[in-house]
């Protein structure tokens, strides 16, 4: 967490209870926390408090890491449990990559879209949003292939065919 984490365009976050919680050790309580997290986090992108959005998905994508790396180390049987986790990840990782593009931060955005891609390539949002990162790049090639590839996922998307 950056120096700057928690604080939004009007001053000190409404959410730094969050920001600044410790990872909790039972999974349950793990869960909860990525739930209460990811409410807010779409509240913030619905109020286009952009800051704090990405300030609360950037918490999510560290607690949702440690607990994919901690199950990894354990050598945990529940696939599961560890699936589950990464097509979580990978939706902080495309929310925060929504959130960038609003910011205008097209390369962070970028970046994330891509760590959406390869925690859950079966995504649709994951390629969606590397297209629209992509295309704001001016890699229009990799944005058509990103959205043909979101296209392929999901052919019946209206909006994705607009795209292409």
């Amino acid at each position: 967490m950056s120096l700057y984490s928690g604080l939004g365009a009007a001053g000190p976050s409404a959410h730094t209870d969050l920001l600044s919680a410790k990872i909790p050790d039972n999974p349950s309580s793990q869960r909860a926390l990525i739930e209460e997290i990811k409410r807010r986090g779409r509240a913030c992108v619905i109020s286009k408090n952009y800051p704090d959005a990405d300030s609360l998905y950037g918490k999510g994508i560290e607690i949702l890491e440690s607990m994919i790396v901690g199950a990894e180390v354990n050598d945990e049987k529940d696939d599961s449990s560890i699936s589950d986790n990464k097509k979580d990840v990978a939706i902080f990782y495309s929310n925060r990559s929504l959130v960038r593009m609003q910011m205008g931060k097209i390369t962070e955005a970028l970046e994330d879209a891509d760590m959406a891609v390869s925690h859950d390539g079966t995504y649709v949002k994951a390629h969606w949003r590397r297209g629209q990162a992509s295309n704001a790049c001016g890699n229009t090639s990799q944005a058509l292939v990103s959205f043909e590839k979101a296209l392929e996922l999901d052919p019946t998307n209206k909006a994705l065919k607009k795209e292409v």
